[in-house]
């Protein structure tokens, strides 16, 4: 494309620098990334779906896992191809056409399936609002029908929503290189007709606006970008260059290759290149984190309330509901009343450990959202000097985001702990650190798997304590993170 040399400078060599240093180890550190991300989101599935872990919000979660789970899957082939083994390979191999067909499917099924994490995210918010707010219509409003409705709703929609224009606007480009006896890219020749077409038509432009403007100066956009991004904006119009096949000096060769480029109809049609990034920016990032936004607000106004109104309860309960016996006043045994505060206890654990979800994905996703609506507002030069050399950072942040959900809830959840425990932990450990009577009841005689007995008690406790809560009027639905 044709740019003006008096062209703004958005980021400073600071970026380039980090782009230049970062991009060595960003394969390797996203392999691993990915990884014990698989890993992790593998055993969130299998603990989030036993019988006694079966719940609304749980049901999200394991939706959320699934969506995480295939990202990180998709990306390992992405991060050795692109990062481990590009400079061992030749140019050709490094982008074949199998390869460009590939990187077509990253850049759709990678954005699909990371829009329905960001959407499950979202109604996990809302669910835990529900809950916390309006306990007594929870059952209606977010029982497992509707929850398993939504969990289908936001897979296809996504699916319907993001894959056609991620499709539209890209396209696989047939170039020719030249490469030097070290192999490093000297031209980039393109052959596809309609790139040419469309130089052709912004060569005349240049030459019209040159000639009405003869002072004017104008610098020409290479286009010898090695990279396999989808948004490659940098258009050639050094002609010579591009309708001639220039001979190759010694130890010089030309090789075939194939990359994600602009698709005809984005290239004629600015305004939908920047329709893409808007809707990246606002519909995909923007938008659900200003709603997780102010439910996390709410979420933690909610866990404060619920607070003072338990330290209120247990004020009257000591002045007011004190019984006398021969004139003395006793503090009577409440078994019941203990439980229900534990379960209520739990309840507001589980919040925290969502709101820790929910602020971890604000994190990350935020400062994407605000670069591709300055991308689509500033236009290719702030695509070039900024979002491109961030890219990698923002891959990484958000492969952390997908991968460390385990973590969390291991530490901020006792029952998934305690379910995991019964699953995976091996018997023989038994011996040097024994468990805890809660955790013991499912055992059985070998392998340290929950047996049948275990299971019932589960699923019994867990009812009696959901009883409790529903008689009390104070829930109809605990979460059982």
């Amino acid at each position: 494309m044709v740019t003006n040399m008096s062209e703004p400078h958005y980021c400073g060599a600071s970026v380039d620098d980090f782009h230049t240093n970062y991009k060595y180890i960003h394969g390797y550190f996203s392999l691993i990334v990915c990884i014990l991300g698989t890993l992790a989101n593998t055993l969130n599935i299998i603990v989030l779906t036993r019988r006694e872990m079966r719940s609304p919000t749980n049901a999200i979660l394991t939706g959320l896992a699934v969506a995480d789970l295939a990202v990180m899957l998709e990306y390992i082939p992405y991060t050795v191809h692109d990062y481990i083994l590009s400079a061992r390979l030749p140019r050709e191999q490094q982008l074949s056409y199998g390869w460009a067909c590939f990187i077509k499917f990253h850049s759709i099924f990678a954005q699909v399936l990371h829009t329905i994490s960001i959407w499950l995210t979202v109604t996990l918010a809302v669910w835990r609002y529900i809950a916390v707010s309006y306990p007594q219509r929870n059952r209606i409003w977010c029982g497992m029908r509707t929850t398993t409705i939504t969990i289908a709703t936001a897979y296809v929609v996504c699916v319907l929503v993001v894959s056609p224009w991620l499709y539209l606007v890209t396209a696989i480009a047939k170039f020719l290189e030249t490469l030097d006896a070290n192999g490093k890219t000297i031209r980039s020749v393109p052959l596809s007709q309609y790139i040419l077409d469309y130089n052709n038509e912004e060569h005349i432009t240049m030459q019209v606006m040159s000639s009405t403007t003869p002072d004017m100066a104008w610098s020409v956009a290479t286009g010898g970008s090695n990279t396999t991004v989808v948004n490659m904006p940098s258009f050639s119009t050094d002609l010579p260059t591009l309708m001639t096949t220039v001979p190759p000096d010694m130890g010089e060769r030309n090789v075939t290759v194939y990359k994600l480029y602009h698709s005809e109809l984005a290239l004629h049609d600015r305004p939908l290149r920047n329709a893409t990034f808007l809707i990246y920016s606002v519909v995909i990032k923007l938008i659900p984190c200003f709603a997780l936004t102010v439910l996390s607000v709410r979420l933690i106004g909610a866990l404060l309330e619920a607070k003072k109104r338990r330290k209120i309860l247990a004020c009257h309960a000591a002045n007011d509901m004190q019984p006398i016996v021969n004139g003395k006043v006793v503090t009577p045994t409440q078994p019941k009343s203990c439980k229900l505060l534990e379960k209520e206890k739990q309840t507001d654990r589980t919040t925290r450990m969502l709101l820790a979800v929910l602020l971890l994905f604000l994190i990350t996703e935020f400062p994407q959202g605000i670069m591709g609506l300055l991308n689509a507002l500033l236009g290719d030069a702030f695509l070039m000097q900024c979002y491109l050399k961030l890219s990698d950072l923002m891959d990484i942040l958000a492969l952390i985001n997908s991968s460390i959900n385990f973590i969390l809830y291991c530490s901020m959840s006792r029952q998934f702990r305690s379910t995991f425990t019964l699953l995976f932990r091996p018997r023989w450990l038994d011996k040097w650190l024994p468990l805890s009577q809660h955790d013991g009841d499912g055992r059985d005689g070998a392998g340290g798997r929950l047996n049948g007995y275990g299971r019932e008690r589960l699923v019994q406790t867990d009812a009696v304590s959901k009883s409790m809560a529903i008689d009390l009027g104070l829930t109809t639905q605990v979460t059982n993170v």
